[in-house]
């Protein structure tokens, strides 16, 4: 580069300098956004990737289960049938673990196998959509911001757990008594 010779060479009107600067800065904000928008998506992904890890752990776990509480289930109930087969007593009462077994079943095959994971995601997304007053958090979170006051007054009405049981019951105690004060 040399140095200009004329003192108007190498110059620009005022107006085209200051509509450089504004192109400029609209590039520089286009590129900034377009920045913002591949982190996000980024961040996304990896969240995505996180809960599908965690609902295919979930479901390997279910087919696990199912493959040793079906394989215990399989040796009772095939060795009650067994006993009554070889006409030895079988008291009535085996007939209670025998279908509480069944619906237990019923249900980790569903989840290993069945829709029962759809339909848990339906479902939190419609609590999600409908029930949000059941999210609020404490007041002192960094996002409880986020939350309006018709939010935090859904479950209002609701008391701390102190107040329930056994606490009240023990107030209860030493309300009737005047010698004894409460610990």
């Amino acid at each position: 580069l040399r140095p200009p010779r004329d003192p108007s060479e190498g110059k620009f009107p005022l107006a085209v300098i200051k509509a450089d600067k504004g192109a400029m800065g609209n590039i520089a904000s286009n590129q900034l956004e377009k920045l913002e928008h591949a982190a996000m998506d980024k961040l996304a992904r990896r969240a995505m990737m996180q809960r599908e890890v965690e609902m295919s752990i979930n479901i390997s776990k279910a087919r696990d289960a199912l493959m040793w509480v079906g394989g215990l289930y399989t040796v009772c109930v095939g060795g009650i049938i067994v006993g009554v087969l070889a006409r030895k007593p079988v008291p009535a009462a085996v007939a209670i673990p025998v279908f509480t077994g069944a619906f237990g079943l019923a249900n980790l095959a569903d989840m290993a196998y069945g829709t029962k994971m759809t339909r848990v995601v339906r479902e939190a997304e419609h609590i999600m959509e409908n029930e949000r007053g059941r999210f609020p958090p404490p007041k002192q979170a960094i996002f409880a911001k986020f939350y309006t006051d018709e939010e935090r007054k859904v479950y209002g009405h609701v008391k701390n757990v102190g107040s329930y049981w056994p606490a009240a019951v023990r107030g209860l105690m030493y309300r009737h008594s005047s010698e004894n004060t409460p610990p």
